[in-house]
Parts: structure tokens; C-alpha cells; sequence
């Protein structure tokens, strides 16, 4: 399970999540993926998450639910570095095949997100589309077997749709962090919309700030807070107002690339 390409950390808390995905759930896992950063090669040891899949048999039931819960509260303990940085969806074959054109009820994890209820439905296209283009299986077979096939023209559509989710999620208890991870994401979003590159977060905001020289030093201090949280200039990060300015100009730039 530990292609050379998966950084070593990462693959040691893949193996022990694992073990205690399989312990919890038993026959009911068919499969379990890793992708992003940890498997593209822009992984950042202490900085980035890991990003996962499991594939499960049928829905989550409660009994699934309550050993996940607890599972990763044990996880987090055992691996403290880790706290925050974890992600898993757990959804069924039957959601991943059916995403398009239906609901259905799955659990997640994710930085900034305790374990908790979700629905899955065609808004998750762009993770499914890493999934097949860059995922690694950890356990089961290939992605391929349970995701049907998604074009470019997909997932670049996804990304735009996704984007116009980003204004509704700037509140006022949103972090210096969190401002961070936005902005960035939108660097991220603006490169694919224009060019259909997707690179890594640092990457795109590098050209971000290339393309938008008047919100360079913006660009500059989310990279500060999300990459060099110890030497950042400016501690409190971004600013919402402008972060909000950032991400609506993104969403206009997107919407008149099509």
C-alpha cells in the first residue's frame, strides 16, 4: 500500500487509519483512496492534509456512524500532529456510480469539520474527479471499478459551480486561516477556469499574482498565514473584506471564461 510517491508520514497514518477503518467496519469496506496533494507531489509535511475515499458496501448505517465517530477521536489521539489534517468521505458504490442524478446519504471528516452526516450528490464531481486521475488505492481496486468516467469539460464546470459557494461561507468567524484557504482556493479555481491547468494551491497563487498585480500582496499574505504561519508579516492574515472582493472578482472572471 505504499507506492515511493506517497510521503512516508502520509503513508503511515493511511495504514493506521486503515487498519481501524477495517476493524470498524469489516467486510462492509470494499475500498479505501488517497489523492491530492499527498499523491500529486505538492504535499507539505506539517502543513498539508491528506484527502481520502472509502467505499463501503451499502449507505452508513448508525452502528457505522458510531464506531466512525469514535474511531477517529482514537486516531487523533494516537496521532496528534495529524489533528485537523484528515480527511475521509464514506459513501457507498452504489452513491459513487449514482452521484449524478441522485442524493445519498454518506459521512465526513474534514479540516475545520467533525465527523458528521452529509448527502452526496453531482457537486462532489471535482473530488471524484481527482480520484480517477490521481488517486491511489490503498485497499480494493482501482477507482475506476466504482466512479464512472468524468470528462475535463466536467470537472471544469465543477470548479466553477463551486466557486459561487465561496461568498455564502465568508462569515465573520471565518479565521485567518480559513480567509487563507479561501482566497487561495479561488488562485486555484481561477487557473483552472482560464487555462484548464489544475495545479497545486502554492502554484496558482503565484500566477494569480502574475495575473492580478493589484491583489499581489493579498495573494502574498494568504501564502504567508496558510504555508508560513510562523513568519507571516501580517498575523491575522487576510482581511475578509478583501478576501471577499478577491473571490467575487474570481467569480466574474470565471463566469466570462465561458
Amino acid at each position: 500500500m505504499e507506492p515511493t510517491h506517497i510521503p512516508p508520514e502520509v503513508a503511515a497514518l493511511a495504514e493506521q487509519l486503515l487498519q481501524a477503518q477495517r476493524h470498524v467496519l469489516g467486510d462492509r469496506l470494499l475500498a479505501l483512496y488517497l489523492f491530492g496533494s499527498a499523491t500529486t507531489g505538492s504535499f507539505q509535511a506539517g502543513i498539508s492534509d491528506i484527502d481520502t475515499l472509502a467505499v463501503l458496501a451499502s449507505d452508513p448505517n448508525e452502528n457505522d456512524l458510531a464506531g466512525l465517530a469514535r474511531m477517529h477521536e482514537e486516531l487523533v489521539k494516537n496521532w496528534p500532529a495529524w489533528e485537523d489534517r484528515v480527511e475521509v468521505d464514506y459513501l457507498s458504490s452504489a452513491a459513487l456510480a449514482n452521484f449524478r442524478t441522485d442524493s445519498w446519504p454518506a459521512a465526513r471528516i474534514s479540516p475545520g469539520e467533525p465527523f458528521h452526516r452529509i448527502e452526496i450528490d453531482h457537486r462532489w464531481i471535482t473530488d471524484w474527479y481527482h480520484v480517477l486521475i490521481s488517486g491511489v488505492a490503498l485497499y480494493g481496486p482501482p477507482p475506476q471499478q466504482f466512479i464512472p468516467p468524468i470528462s475535463h469539460a466536467e470537472f471544469v464546470e465543477g470548479v466553477r459551480q463551486q466557486l459561487l459557494d465561496w461568498p455564502g461561507r465568508l462569515t465573520e468567524d471565518l479565521g485567518p486561516a480559513g480567509r487563507a484557504y479561501a482566497l487561495l482556493t479561488a488562485c486555484r479555481a481561477l487557473r483552472v477556469c482560464l487555462t484548464g491547468d489544475y495545479v497545486s494551491k502554492q502554484e496558482a497563487a503565484r500566477w494569480a499574482g502574475a495575473q492580478l498585480p493589484g491583489f499581489r500582496d493579498l495573494i502574498r499574505t494568504a501564502v504567508a498565514q496558510r504555508y508560513e504561519p510562523q513568519t507571516a508579516h501580517t498575523p491575522a492574515g487576510p482581511s475578509l473584506a478583501r478576501t471577499r472582493r478577491f473571490v467575487e472578482m474570481v467569480i466574474d472572471l470565471c463566469a466570462n471564461s465561458l
